[in-house]
């Protein structure tokens, strides 16, 4: 899912050109230091201090969703930046202790889950552009036809589905016949971010 599979905003971005969504979602981009490449890995230190508000080697949740806002200002991107934030920080909790590299309290993000955490703020921030998209109606529910309309747009973002009303069933975990946010990020995360390698390697 990189940078630039998806160029659209989420309800937040709603009467922007499509150049001014653009800029906003590279803005994104570039405020997530996610890379293992060096300058990252410093931009993180440096990203991790000024997110601790009590000078700890420790964040909770608050403090991510905090900074996300007051630094790297992510609250212009989306209205639903704090349930983002709080999927992103429990994913890599969860990921980080399966993979046995941390011990720590729940409640924190230390320095090593950090980048993970970052990882998966991109990978949720992208799951709400991919919803918005299907959902034409703007309800913050998606139907079957909505789903089905957005077939061709979900396999350019590598979610293959040959069977739609199959699939919707499958997404549909209450059987509503709407699918919520939370069924789509539940279903499309299963299947996207529980593989990404980035779990793996959380420096």
């Amino acid at each position: 899912m990189g940078c630039n599979a998806t160029k659209a905003a989420g309800k937040s971005g709603e009467g922007k050109t499509a150049a001014e969504r653009k800029v906003a979602w590279e803005k994104i981009c570039q405020n997530l230091p996610r890379q293992r490449t060096p300058e990252d890995k410093e931009r993180r230190s440096d990203l991790f201090k000024k997110f601790s508000q009590n000078d700890t080697e420790k964040l909770t949740m608050e403090e991510v969703y905090q900074g996300c806002v007051r630094i790297l200002q992510l609250d212009e991107f989306t209205t639903r930046l704090h349930d983002i934030v709080k999927r992103a920080f429990n994913k890599a909790k969860s990921m980080a202790n399966t993979a046995g590299d941390c011990q720590g309290d729940d409640e924190f993000v230390e320095f090593l889950e950090f980048r993970l955490m970052l990882c998966y703020i991109y990978d949720y921030f992208k799951l709400t552009v991919m919803f918005d998209e299907i959902d034409t109606s703007g309800n913050m529910l998606v139907d079957a036809k909505e789903l089905k309309a957005a077939v061709p747009k979900i396999g350019e973002w590598g979610l293959v589905i040959e069977d739609p009303d199959t699939v919707f069933k499958q997404i549909d975990d209450n059987g509503s016949g709407q699918v919520s946010f939370n069924e789509f990020a539940s279903w499309a995360t299963a299947r996207k971010l529980d593989a990404d390698e980035e779990a793996n390697d959380s420096e």
